[in-house]
């Protein structure tokens, strides 16, 4: 195992480990800054049948709170899926307005008391905490890190050198945690440093104790390295496929997840789909112990995560041993004809 922890590092320091640790560092100051430094606005498309219409709402919201555009045509569904527009609001000839968002209820609601002109109305985030921001934007950028980290496997498969670990009396099981150790320890370090450093500098709460932010940094870099494992484990990574089929995956469930914006009751069946997700079950966790809530209100989405966690390695484990089973060491050393 030791070899294998030498050998990652040793490529990855000829490859990208600078740019890795300035990309870890800048998606961590980001993370910060978009949390707690950044005015947060709705940003809402309008299509209005007169001039007048639109005037008027122009006039009745908060111009610090909303930015309503005027457009000729609606945007597409596309465009509120990935946030580009909070809601797209069609103004009738009679003043009257329907808004068209995938926000959930609580905060639809919120967007509709801004646009009927109250002041000072929650943004998009501001039913949480600093901290379950903080974890909710880094959760995209560990998962991409993990994918990336990773790809020292894929190349192991790709060039044969698995196939040379399973014929040696290293194990497979060995060999494939000293992989996820060396990306673990590569996604968590680097990473608590710098928020650690961060907050130390900013002043920022971010709200959570040190060891309750150890463990949640820990349970995302978990389940980035074994998400990654899982993936270049069941795809072949020929062309780069693996990796891009694996950041659009994460790319989709972050969103979907809550890690930019609030994302899971507009609909009952999209909804049930979202809280599968295990980046829900972090961001849950994260919500809870930042909230101070019970134990109870955060402990399914805790010990989901962890089976999860368990199952992906687990898998990956299984179908590695499957695909190189016939290549196992003996033990035997053959005798000399």
């Amino acid at each position: 195992m030791r070899a294998v922890l030498k050998n990652n590092l040793r490529r990855l320091e000829a490859q990208t480990m600078v740019l890795l640790i300035i990309f870890i560092t800048t998606a961590t100051a980001a993370a910060l800054y978009l949390s707690t430094g950044v005015k947060q606005t709705w940003d809402v498309a309008v299509v209005a049948e007169t001039q007048a219409g639109f005037d008027a709402y122009q006039d009745k919201v908060d111009a610090d709170t909303v930015k309503l555009t005027l457009m000729a045509t609606a945007p597409l569904r596309a465009d509120l899926v990935s946030g580009k527009y909070d809601g797209i609001l069609t103004i009738h000839a009679d003043g009257s307005g329907t808004m068209d968002t995938v926000k959930n209820e609580t905060t639809t609601a919120r967007l509709t008391e801004a646009l009927a002109g109250g002041h000072n109305v929650e943004t998009l985030f501001s039913g949480r905490g600093t901290g379950t921001n903080v974890l909710g934007f880094l959760t995209t950028f560990l998962l991409l890190m993990g994918s990336t980290c990773m790809s020292l496997y894929a190349e192991d498969k790709s060039s044969g050198q698995i196939s040379r670990v399973a014929a040696s009396p290293i194990k497979i099981s060995t060999y494939l945690f000293a992989h996820s150790l060396f990306n673990f320890c590569f996604l968590f370090f680097p990473t608590m440093i710098v928020l650690l450093l961060a907050v130390f500098i900013s002043g920022v709460a971010i709200g959570f104790s040190f060891l309750q932010l150890t463990g949640l940094v820990a349970l995302l870099c978990g389940f980035a390295t074994v998400f990654s494992l899982l993936l270049f484990s069941l795809v072949s990574n020929k062309d780069d496929s693996a990796k891009m089929t694996g950041n659009t995956i994460i790319i989709l469930t972050s969103i979907l997840a809550g890690g930019f914006f609030a994302f899971d009751q507009g609909n009952k069946a999209l909804g049930l789909i979202i809280q599968v997700l295990p980046q829900k079950a972090i961001l849950t966790v994260a919500n809870g112990l930042e909230q101070h809530l019970p134990a109870s209100a955060f402990l399914p989405a805790l010990v989901y995560l962890v089976v999860v966690i368990a199952a992906f390695y687990g898998i990956s484990v299984i179908r590695t041993k499957g695909a190189y089973a016939g290549r196992r060491f003996s033990g035997k050393i053959p005798t000399p004809q």
